[in-house]
């Protein structure tokens, strides 16, 4: 008798006590990315969008105009630079919270830059796997995004062969483009 056919890769599935498999709940992945050009490199993921329950965090502005995940949610832009940075920031965390909370991802890939911190922070706390994209841009020089999140992330992802000298335990994935 067969039953891995009728096995969905989208659904998670656990071995109880007694052997037997018990059905939880579709994996669901959080992708998260400043606005610009960190959304139209997460934007190339759509593959990966399509086939899993997944919602998208991206800051409000004029750059942030989507078609990507059917469900979003929208933060302050954020600049280290800003007077009001750090009252900012912690409202920042306090809706990452919130949303993380309310989604309880599986898994987060973010291309990031800085709205993506605390959602990863908050996740790992949470047991979430992190995947980070260094961006196209970081030919070679880390960005402090990816200088943050490198212990982090459970796969951190270059996409320039040079980076790997700064990132060892990176893998080379290709642009993204």
């Amino acid at each position: 008798m067969c039953y891995h056919s009728s096995i969905n890769i989208n659904t998670k599935y656990e071995l109880s006590n007694e052997g037997a498999i018990k059905i939880s709940r579709q994996i669901k992945i959080a992708f998260i990315a400043s606005s610009g050009g960190h959304l139209e490199e997460i934007e190339r993921l759509k593959k990966v969008e399509k086939k899993y329950d997944s919602f998208l965090v991206t800051e409000a502005g004029e750059f942030s105009k989507t078609n990507f995940c059917r469900k979003k949610y929208y933060v302050s832009q954020m600049n280290r630079r800003q007077l009001a940075f750090l009252p900012k920031f912690i409202l920042l965390y306090i809706k990452a919270f919130c949303i993380m909370l309310k989604e309880r991802p599986d898994f987060i890939i973010t291309t990031g830059a800085l709205i993506a911190y605390p959602f990863c922070v908050i996740g790992k706390l949470m047991g979430v796997k992190i995947v980070y994209v260094e961006s196209f841009a970081r030919v070679k020089r880390p960005s402090l995004t990816g200088r943050l999140l490198y212990d982090f992330s459970d796969l951190f992802i270059v996409q320039w062969e040079d980076m790997l000298k700064l990132y060892p335990k990176s893998v080379l994935g290709g642009g993204i483009f």
